[in-house]
């Protein structure tokens, strides 16, 4: 048996519980937990969370990625049907660490946030400091060498996830953090050069409440377009 498979997970959570109740409990706690993950998987799931880098947040429950578009009611939203790659700027996030595996994502100041228990998307100008809701803990998922779970600063408890549609799911706050949770985090351009992940331009498509077609299908019709 793994060292992480010797381990109950409910037991995991009830520290992770009582260390929310100490001043800096969960970041301690955090950054430990992620240590150890990454010693012995020999793998950092957060390696590419680096300031200024332009990443894609990787679904596992719906196979796809976290993107804006926007509503019926013309306002931003967010789920996890996305595209993968750089074509799909829409579901790029530009990182902003700060401390203690603490970071913000924003897509052209478009920011990622939990707040009244929902998963929304708060716009911002450039000159606009993040706002609180939009603070994330990282964790890694124990056991795993690729996969993280963002977890609300200023709500803890709350954590992003989706559905297997890729629809926000509906109870975030929860003790135990299934796959629903569990986000991939993919470089699409480093910020130390190359592409500067500013001059990235949203193209905010429109939310369809329909089932989404798959990612074979979605990409098959923009190469049949490209053809005529």
């Amino acid at each position: 048996m793994s060292f992480f498979g010797s381990l109950s997970k409910k037991a995991v959570e009830k520290v992770y519980d009582l260390a929310s109740k100490v001043e800096g409990g969960r970041d301690y706690l955090t950054s430990a937990t992620n240590t150890v993950n990454t010693l012995v998987k020999g793998s950092d799931p957060r390696v590419h969370l680096k300031h200024g880098n332009v990443i894609q947040l990787f679904s596992r429950s719906s196979g796809r990625t976290i993107q804006i578009v926007m509503s019926k009611t013309n306002q931003l939203i967010c789920n996890a049907i996305g595209g993968t790659g750089s074509y799909y700027s829409n579901a790029c996030w530009m990182v902003i660490p700060t401390q203690n595996d603490r970071y913000y994502f924003h897509n052209n100041y478009n920011y990622l946030a939990i707040k009244y228990g929902q998963i929304v998307i708060i716009p911002l100008s450039m000159h606009q400091y993040p706002p609180p809701e939009a603070e994330f803990r990282v964790q890694d998922v124990l056991g795993s060498a690729h996969a993280v779970y963002l977890e609300s600063v200023r709500t803890p408890g709350c954590f992003i996830g989706f559905n297997w549609d890729g629809e926000p799911c509906n109870e975030i706050k929860i003790e135990t953090r299934e796959k629903f949770a569990q986000l991939e985090i993919h470089l699409i351009a480093d910020g130390s050069g190359g592409i500067q992940p500013e001059l990235i331009n949203t193209r905010v498509e429109t939310f369809d409440t329909s089932a989404p077609p798959s990612y074979w299908e979605a990409t098959n019709g923009l190469n049949n377009q490209s053809t005529t």
